[in-house]
């Protein structure tokens, strides 16, 4: 399989519209920022007769989207990792014809993960979780330390991995929730955040391995709400691994409520 660079956004939408027919099945999610990614060198394409494939360069891997028109014509993907995510809209939209033909290229499912929501009047804070203070990281090297916490912590592939360049921009956007011990002043765990569009998102959340237990994720989850909260309808959203129960209660105890919209990641080694 040969990728080619996509040179030119007007060749994006070509394939868009070449490749996009109807009956079409396709996860590309790409048409907001496929212009800044031609320009950046980092849109790949690979296309057939009926598909076509596009890949975004991404730290860890290549991430894979596609428009899917023949279920027959698979393709070899090799010489370097893959991870493709397909978005649906809960179990009874589960997209076995999509896995069933990534599976024949060599791709294995990975992990899914939920979207959540809640509405700050419909949410349940308060709860003290003794020896623990949060506040927003103060220097670098905090932002550093709850980064390189975040890249340890998540899947490889699927993970949204924070580089060093972007360290600045967190510190400055006040966008890292930093958890201590009370006595020792010891670093506990992290929480990533961002708001778009008015609603408030947990990107990141980790704790370290020997504080867990402490519930210190609970406690960055309310700081995070109390720090966004505007009026009682501010809005809240996160993504959660369907896998990880622990932190699926959490949110639910919280009064998040799953909304029906899932992600499955699917990975490829080289």
């Amino acid at each position: 399989m040969k990728l080619d660079k996509v040179e030119t956004y007007s060749r994006y939408i070509e394939i868009v519209e070449m490749y996009g027919q109807k009956g079409c099945i396709t996860n590309d999610y790409l048409q907001r920022e496929a212009e800044s990614l031609i320009v950046e060198g980092k849109l790949f394409e690979c296309c057939n007769e009926k598909n076509a494939f596009l890949f975004v360069q991404k730290d860890t891997c290549k991430r894979l989207y596609y428009y899917l028109n023949d279920f027959s014509a698979t393709v070899v993907f090799e010489d370097d990792d893959f991870v493709v995510e397909i978005l649906y809209r809960g179990e009874a939209f589960y997209p076995k014809d999509e896995v069933a033909y990534l599976e024949k290229c060599g791709f294995r499912i990975n992990l899914i993960r939920d979207q959540y929501v809640g509405m700050y009047k419909d949410l349940h804070t308060g709860t003290v979780v003794e020896n623990l203070k949060i506040d927003e990281a103060q220097t670098i090297e905090e932002v550093k330390q709850a980064c390189e916490l975040f890249n340890a912590s998540f899947d490889h592939f699927s993970g949204d991995y924070i580089s060093e360049e972007e360290y600045g921009n967190l510190l400055d956007g006040k966008n890292i929730l930093i958890a201590k011990d009370i006595v020792t002043n010891s670093f506990l765990g992290a929480l990533h955040l961002t708001v778009e569009n008015k609603v408030a998102w947990i990107s990141h959340v980790a704790v370290l391995p020997e504080a867990r237990g402490r519930h210190v994720g609970l406690g960055l989850a309310e700081a995070f709400i109390q720090r966004n909260h505007v009026d009682d309808k501010s809005r809240y959203m996160l993504w959660v691994q369907h896998q990880n129960t622990a932190a699926v209660n959490m949110y639910q105890k919280l009064g998040f409520k799953y909304i029906g919209k899932s992600t499955l990641s699917m990975i490829k080694n080289k």
